[in-house]
């Protein structure tokens, strides 16, 4: 089975990718069919090249692309001429749909509704939130009267010492 991949290239934390169609048996960076086109992460925006013809190629013969090398091939319109070509593949491609299958047409129509809820909920938060701001400035005033009263104990044990040698002097 052959499989359109991505074969990491670059140096250490500089990786640089080819976008290739190899064996699935192959390892990773070994050896490989065909060299389909090059990918860039690192370059701001990424740079994707992809010879479109050759990737169609190998799509229309059975080859299975990874989850990266679809989303590549997704954004460059590829992968929509395939599905146009032969629309049963799609299933297979359910992981670059951006909403989750488990979403049907009736929530996607109460969607809004669900917003609505989740900022009334929020609204009713935010009371409690400021309330919990007031509770830790009481907390943080406690322990600052209790330090001066920790300060006081001390002088108070000295002040009998004081008072026991003015007593040996003066007896």
């Amino acid at each position: 089975m052959v499989k359109i991949r991505l074969r990491r290239q670059g140096a250490k934390h500089r990786p640089f990718y080819r976008i290739v169609a190899a064996k699935s048996t192959a390892a990773r960076d070994s050896s490989f069919i065909e060299q389909l086109g090059t990918y860039d992460p690192l370059a701001k925006p990424a740079v994707v090249k992809i010879d479109a013809d050759r990737a169609m190629h190998y799509l229309m013969e059975g080859a299975q692309p990874s989850e990266t090398a679809a989303r590549l091939l997704k954004g460059q319109g590829i992968l929509d001429d395939f599905f146009a070509q032969r629309p049963k593949a799609k299933d297979k491609y359910k992981f670059l749909d951006k909403r989750t299958d488990s979403m049907s047409q009736a929530s996607v129509v109460e969607t809004p509704v669900a917003e609505a809820a989740a900022e009334e909920t929020a609204a009713e938060e935010a009371p409690v939130a400021e309330a919990a701001p007031a509770e830790e400035a009481k907390a943080e005033e406690a322990p600052a009267e209790e330090a001066p009263a920790a300060e006081e104990a001390p002088a108070a044990e000295e002040a009998p010492a004081e008072e026991a040698k003015t007593e040996e002097e003066g007896s």
